[in-house]
């Protein structure tokens, strides 16, 4: 915007200039160019501005992103954490399992064991 205003003025202030025939075109294309210069400054004020304004919604834009970094690390963290506990849960079961398991086979490996031992001894007792 600004630099079509910049430009509009060059054209002005160049037709002016160049048809500038008598004392009153050139007092014409004086207030022009007066009159373009003007309405550059404001157009410069105005893109000020708009510049300080789209700083400010850059700036709200990067605290809430921040905000959302923050917090989604946060979830991720709770995630993780109840991930692990998940895990040692799963771990604590797993090895509650294998002792019940192998306890199960020694059980079993006694019972074989004794039942063996048992009928050894008729054995030997019919041997003799």
């Amino acid at each position: 915007m600004l630099k079509r205003h910049l430009l509009l003025a060059s054209v002005l202030a160049g037709t002016f200039a160049v048809t500038a025939c008598s004392q009153q075109t050139e007092d014409n294309a004086e207030a022009a160019v007066e009159s373009a210069g003007d309405d550059t400054a404001a157009n410069a004020d105005a893109a000020a501005a708009e510049t300080q304004e789209t700083a400010a919604e850059a700036e709200v834009a990067a605290q809430d992103a921040g905000a959302e970094v923050a917090e989604g690390a946060e979830t991720a963290g709770a995630d993780a954490t109840d991930a692990l506990a998940n895990t040692g849960e799963a771990v604590v079961v797993g090895a509650n399992e294998a002792v019940a398991n192998t306890a199960e086979v020694v059980a079993d490996g006694a019972s074989a064991v004794e039942n063996k031992a048992s009928e050894n001894a008729v054995e030997a007792e019919q041997q003799y």
